[in-house]
């Protein structure tokens, strides 16, 4: 049976690190390497990673950030399924199994991805993320990314053809990686739950405001798009007219020019951006999560295959 290694990247996050932990540790598959790489936490991160040290590998030392971690992590591991799995996210019980078993029935298969469900820094359920579907590389670049990275597993032979994250990244280094294993490999999906996604404030992804969409923006162009993928537009208009209200209130008009034109060349749905600076408006900074999780309610409307735990 093959060697599975995961490795999470850590730093300051013992609010969630230890349910992260047992998600991995407590899966029924036998063969598991488990990695952490920790940046020099100070938050009590070392005395949960002591008491779970004689079950996984783990160093503790400043890093260069978190993609830096996940390659330190994968030049440690040993096995011939990889997968990362982010402090705050969890797997769902027989994920790796399933994982293991799809492996084994589609050898043709490199690259493999399944559902996940939406969970809050409380670990209150918002139904399956609704985005994810069946893609490959033309989809990724122009529409958007329909792979939740905790769900996303890979062999060892695409991690060797395709090279290490992109480390000059810092909010995409995981769709980067799936344009660049779908310009070589096929994308498989897997219609099963296979991972538990947070989605709070204080998470990256929601902290990345128009940094993250310019990042996005220009992942997409490297890899041949036209520009901002269609599905992330609403979001980035409404980030733009977000930060020219901002400018035009200190009377920065050149600024808010700018973000003005940026805000009318993305678009996007008049709904969708009304909806994202409503709820900027309201909450400020926890705006943006509140809207996804609200929205993935709404529209997650497949009932969820977990996988099996026999």
């Amino acid at each position: 049976m093959p060697l599975v290694s995961v490795v999470t990247p850590s730093f300051n996050q013992a609010q969630f690190l230890e349910k992260t932990l047992r998600s991995v540790l407590e899966q029924a598959y036998p063969h598991i390497e488990y990695i952490v790489v920790d940046g020099g936490s100070t938050d009590g991160t070392l005395e949960i990673l002591e008491r779970y040290g004689d079950r996984l590998r783990w160093v503790s030392e400043p890093d260069q950030g978190q993609t830096h971690a996940i390659n330190k992590g994968f030049s440690m591991a040993n096995g011939s399924i990889l997968a990362w799995l982010n402090s705050d996210d969890l797997y769902t019980p027989g994920a790796i199994a399933t994982v293991v078993e799809y492996f084994q029935t589609h050898p043709e298969a490199m690259f493999v991805y399944g559902d996940a469900a939406a969970i809050d820094d409380r670990d209150r359920l918002y139904g399956l993320r609704a985005h994810v579907k069946a893609c490959d590389r033309r989809s990724l670049v122009e529409e958007g990314d329909f792979i939740v990275q905790p769900a996303a597993f890979w062999r060892r032979e695409l991690w060797e053809a395709v090279g290490p994250l992109d480390e000059s990244l810092h909010y995409t280094m995981d769709y980067d990686y799936w344009m660049r294993a779908a310009e070589q490999f096929d994308l498989h999906y897997l219609p099963v739950c296979l991972a538990y996604e947070r989605i709070y404030p204080l998470a990256k992804t929601s902290k990345g405001s128009i940094e993250r969409i310019e990042e996005i923006e220009q992942v997409a162009r490297r890899h041949g798009g036209s520009g901002l993928p269609r599905n992330f537009r609403p979001e980035g208009t409404a980030n733009y007219i977000w930060r020219a209200l901002g400018s035009a209130a200190r009377f920065d008009w050149k600024s808010a020019r700018q973000d003005i034109a940026n805000a009318s060349r993305l678009g996007g749905s008049v709904v969708k951006v009304f909806l994202y600076l409503a709820s900027m408006t309201l909450f400020s900074a926890a705006g943006v999560p509140k809207l996804r999780l609200l929205s993935n309610r709404l529209r997650s409307n497949r009932p969820i295959v977990w996988p099996s735990t026999s």
